[in-house]
């Protein structure tokens, strides 16, 4: 046997030794614990039949002072249940005529119970365009509306519409006035009317 072969077998046999100490502690340990037999005096049976430790009983040294007078021994009911008298409430008080109470507390009602689901959508935005004012026209269509789009570059901002027209491929000229400009937005299928900015 050479000489790593031998310190293989030297450590194999301690893991081995400590092994077989393990688990002799651990039977010790999960073994119960044993007690020395005491003997107990004999006690006098109070019955032929005694109560199962689990039964329940009734406690005879309970029942009130009253039935010991003698004259009502075995007509009350012990499983009955008995509620105490009240205490009798004092007579009125000549002094406390002018007590005035407090008011009852208020409550409050209980808050409607908050909707269940995914919030609305949002409101569609406003029309960008503002009515500036207006051109009348010899035309079949009457009137000319000068509107503007602050919101656009300056080449791009005037507009010059007169009504059924459509405008940026998304608002519908309804009709003109010389106060107001109702125009459709398509794109959401809601009217605004635009009054005449002086």
């Amino acid at each position: 046997m050479t000489k790593p072969d031998r310190q293989k077998l030297s450590i194999l046999v301690v893991l081995l030794a400590v092994l077989g100490l393990t688990i002799l502690l651990g039977y010790r340990m999960n073994q119960p614990q044993t007690t020395a037999a005491v003997q107990t005096p004999e006690q006098p049976k109070t019955s032929a039949n005694p109560p199962a430790p689990s039964a329940a009983r009734i406690r005879l040294d309970l029942v009130e002072k009253q039935e010991s007078d003698g004259g009502d021994i075995g007509k009350k009911n012990v499983f009955q249940y008995r509620q105490t008298p009240l205490p009798a409430l004092p007579g009125p008080n000549p002094g406390a005529a002018n007590l005035t109470l407090p008011p009852p507390a208020v409550i409050a009602p209980p808050l409607p119970p908050r909707p269940v689901g995914p919030p609305p959508p949002p409101p569609p935005p406003p029309i960008p365009l503002k009515y500036f004012g207006n051109l009348t026209t010899n035309t079949p269509a009457g009137l000319t509306a000068f509107l503007v789009d602050d919101t656009r570059p300056n080449d791009l901002k005037h507009f010059n519409v007169s009504t059924g027209e459509v405008l940026m491929g998304r608002y519908r000229i309804g009709s003109i006035t010389g106060t107001s400009v109702e125009i459709e937005d398509l794109e959401y299928n809601r009217r605004q009317t635009l009054p005449l900015l002086k």
